[in-house]
């Protein structure tokens, strides 16, 4: 159910509570008192508290970002056991290097997106 509030031309405020049929009023609405039709607010407020329903729901964003951090902190994890390993300088420091950069992109991803 979605709480609608409306107020009249005429002063008039008056409330219900609707189930919203494909996201509009089911039926025609008007002023208690005058009789206006308030079916065209009462379809906007129902549409506006729909988008705002929507927008607090995940859209799959955190988990893709938990993914995004957690590949950056196993590709630096690999570059560190596999900088271990290796004997020759040059490729030790590319290696570490890489590390670093998949560290620091986890980082900035992580804190980026809070």
């Amino acid at each position: 159910m979605i709480p609608v509030k409306i107020q009249c031309g005429c002063g008039q405020r008056y409330a219900f509570d609707i189930e919203p049929i494909c996201g509009r009023m089911p039926g025609r609405v008007a002023c208690p008192v005058c009789g206006v039709d308030g079916t065209r607010i009462a379809n906007e407020v129902i549409a506006f508290t729909l988008a705002k329903e929507m927008s607090r729901h995940s859209s799959g964003r955190e988990t893709v970002m938990i993914f995004a951090v957690m590949g950056c902190l196993i590709a630096g994890i690999a570059g560190v056991i596999k900088a271990m390993i290796m004997t020759h300088g040059f490729d030790v420091l590319l290696c570490l290097l890489g590390a670093i950069g998949a560290f620091g992109m986890a980082l900035c991803v992580y804190f980026w997106k809070r």
